[in-house]
C-alpha cells in the first residue's frame, strides 16, 4: 500500500515537472505514469494474493501440527492408562497376600492384561487371573502363567 502511494506521488510529480515540455512529451509522460500506476496496482494485488496464500498455508500447517500433538497426547494418555492398570493389578496381587506378586509379570496393552511368570500351584495362577479381572480398567485377561512346583 505504501509503495502504491509512493508511486502515485512520483507519477504526479513527474507530470507536474513536465508542464514546460511539449504536449506530445506530456502525453507520453502521462501514459508512462498510467502504466507505472497500473503495474504498481497489479504488484500490490499480487502481493496481497501471495500473503493470503501464505496465511492459508500457515493456518493449514498449524492445524496439522495441532492434530499431530493431539494424537501424540492421546497415545501418551493410553500408555499412562495402561501403566496405571498394570500398577493396580500388581497392587491387587500384593493386597491378596496369597500371591507372590514378584513372580508374576503383568503387561497391559489397551486395557488387555497378559499375565506371565512361574508360580507353584494352579490355584495361585487362577487367583491371579481372577484378581486381574476384577481391577478397574481391565478389558480382558490372558493367563500365560506357568505352574511349576518348587
Amino acid at each position: 500500500m505504501k509503495s502504491t502511494n509512493l508511486l502515485a506521488i512520483i507519477a504526479l510529480l513527474s507530470t507536474l515537472s513536465l508542464t514546460a515540455c511539449s504536449q506530445a512529451e506530456q502525453d507520453q509522460a502521462e501514459d508512462q505514469a498510467d502504466q507505472t500506476m497500473q503495474q504498481a496496482e497489479e504488484a500490490a494485488e499480487d502481493t496481497g494474493d501471495a500473503m493470503e496464500e501464505a496465511a492459508e498455508e500457515t493456518k493449514e500447517a498449524a492445524n496439522n501440527a495441532m492434530a499431530y500433538a493431539e494424537d501424540k497426547t492421546a497415545e501418551a494418555g493410553d500408555f499412562l492408562s495402561d501403566a496405571a492398570v498394570t500398577a493396580r493389578v500388581k497392587a491387587a496381587f500384593v493386597e491378596a497376600g496369597a500371591i507372590d506378586a514378584m513372580a508374576i509379570n503383568v503387561e497391559t496393552i489397551d486395557g488387555n492384561v497378559v499375565l506371565s511368570g512361574v508360580v507353584p500351584t494352579a490355584e495361585m495362577a487362577d487367583l491371579a487371573a481372577q484378581l486381574a479381572e476384577g481391577v478397574e480398567g481391565v478389558k480382558s485377561v490372558e493367563n500365560d502363567i506357568e505352574v511349576q512346583g518348587y
